[in-house]
Formats: C-alpha cells, structure tokens, sequence
C-alpha cells in the first residue's frame, strides 16, 4: 500500500510522487525485507502521516507549486501532521471524521494549578467561560440548517455544482499540555443524499466561504486520478514481489498519467471532454501491434499454465516443511 502525492485543478489532475507504506511487521522481519529487497535505510517504520508529510517536504525542496494541501480524513485528524504542516507555513483543507472534538470558542488554557490533595497538576485546564469540547457533527447540528449558504463551488461538464455550506471558527486543543488552542475552520458541506462532508483548514479567518468550498470540492478530482490511474493505466494490475518491482510500475504509471493530462490539455480546444480511456482506446488502435499466430498464443498460454503450476507446488512443499 503506498501514500501518494497528486498535483493540479479541477480535472486535469496528476500524480507527481509516492511513497511505499511498510508495516511495522515488515520492518521487523529481516528475512521477509530482504527476500524483497528493501534497502536497509528504509527498513524503518513510517505512519502514513510521516509518509505524507515527507512528500510535502521533498515537494518544498522541489520547489513545487501548489496553494494548499488536501487530504481525507486518516490525514486530517492526525493532529501531528496538521500541526507540522501549520509550522511549515503551508495551508491546508483537510477532512475530518464526524466524531473530531473541537472547542466552539477558545478554551484559553489556564496554567495547571494545585489538586485538591495539595499536588502540582500538569495539565492546563480551559477557562470557565469555554464550556466544553463537541464534536463537529453535534457542532453543526446546532447550526448548519440556520446559518449555511447555498453556493457554488465548482463547475462540472453537466453545469455548476451547488451545495450548502457552512462555515465557522473552532479551535483545536488535544494536548492538555499546550499553552494554547490553535484557530481552524470548520468547513461543512451538505451532501445531495443529506450526509455531511466535514474539513478542517488552517486557512486565514477571513477566507471567503466560496473559496473554502471549491478547495473542499477538490478532492474530487483526485479520486477520480486514482480511478484513471487504477481502472485505466494498470495501477492497481501488478503481481510485484520486490521494491524494485513496485517502485517501476508505479513510476510509470505516473508517467502514464502524465502523458494523458498533457494530451487532454492539448486537445482541450477541440476535444474538451477526452478522457484517460479515450486516449487509452485511440492508442490500443492506432499503435502498431505485432501479429501472432494461433501457436504463438498457446504457447504463451502454456507458459503461464506452466508457472502456476510450480508456484502452486511450490506453495505445498512450504506447507509441507510447516
């Protein structure tokens, strides 16, 4: 399982950078790690969330251009990258689960004082006047159908996406430990089945709603590169066994995916609805093809029947030797 980076607007959207996951089992398994070949420097257990975070960095020193960056809701409510990409100076709009504890006014932390048994505490505690954490789902409950908009937040090929919106100060104060709460915005998106899409951004106080929820809307486009990527230029069809293996296919999967957006933006003009499995059909054709045989067909059919077959005598001496 990898972490992806993905870079663009709206549709015309590619992936530009990846990193493998290794769970920590793996990384402890030397054996398993070197029958793969993974290199002894990155036989070292990374969550998803440092992984991410690396890309954001390697991406800095890139010096790649990007205005803010997105996630789902496994990066959203880590509250260590968030906090991490905050220090960076780097903006972001991320989702959040429905269950996230957030502060409606902030809680202004007051120093820890004494227990009752006469004890220092450690933990700085909110002021009275703060009351006490909700979660946004609870949050908007109280306030979404009074105070959301209805706004447009992006255009699609069947005509302009509205949706109802809503957006509100919070604050975020998970480490009793912090001297202060840190200012979010909740951003709260209706969903057309009466769902509710919920983010968190780091965004300036003062950011238009419509902005925050075309950056809301975006994540849609990355999904949908995935899609491409995945049901299209063979992402998701690989039987690697080794770093090296995984490490090409995906590599060229994103130059396939590269190689697409730079053909649909040329062609844009004159062919604005091209898609991925367009162009993927149109090469399928107008590509030469070698030609074969019946023979050559069943001797490659053969071949494969061949492999399977030692594989799976293979997997039972391995049973066996258990």
């Amino acid at each position: 399982m990898g972490v992806f980076a993905c870079l663009g607007r709206g549709e015309r959207t590619t992936l530009v950078d990846f990193r493998l996951f290794l769970p920590e089992a793996w990384t402890k398994d030397a054996a398993r790690c070197d029958r793969v070949k993974v290199p002894e420097v990155q036989r070292v257990h990374r969550t998803k969330a440092e992984l991410a975070l690396e890309l954001v960095k390697a991406a800095r020193e890139r010096g790649s251009s990007h205005q803010w960056i997105g996630g789902d809701a496994i990066y959203g409510s880590n509250h260590e990258l968030t906090e991490a990409l905050d220090e960076l100076g780097e903006c972001y709009l991320m989702d959040v689960p429905k269950s996230l504890q957030v502060w409606a006014v902030d809680p202004a932390p007051q120093p820890p004082g004494r227990t009752a048994q006469g004890r220092p505490a450690t933990r700085a505690r909110a002021s009275e006047e703060s009351g006490s954490p909700q979660s946004v789902a609870d949050l908007a409950a109280t306030h979404f159908d009074t105070e959301s908009r209805t706004l447009t937040v992006r255009e699609t090929t069947k005509g302009p996406l509205r949706v109802r919106l809503w957006v509100r100060p919070v604050w975020l104060w998970h480490n009793r430990r912090d001297a202060c709460a840190y200012p979010r915005l909740l951003i709260v998106r209706r969903e057309a089945d009466g769902s509710h899409k919920y983010s968190l951004s780091n965004a300036p106080a003062d950011t238009a709603w419509k902005r925050l929820g075309f950056m809301q809307a975006q994540r849609f486009f990355i999904e949908r590169a995935f899609q491409d990527a995945k049901s299209e230029l063979g992402m998701a069809h690989y039987e690697v066994r080794g770093w090296r293996g995984w490490h090409h296919h995906i590599a060229l999967c994103c130059l396939a995916l590269l190689f697409t957006l730079k053909e649909r933006l040329a062609a844009a003009e004159h062919v604005p609805l091209l898609s991925v499995r367009d162009i993927v059909e149109l090469l399928d054709f107008y590509l030469p093809r070698k030609t074969r045989d019946p023979d050559q067909v069943l001797l490659k059919l053969q071949a494969r029947h061949a492999a399977r077959a030692a594989a799976i005598a293979s997997a039972g001496k391995k049973r066996r030797k258990t």
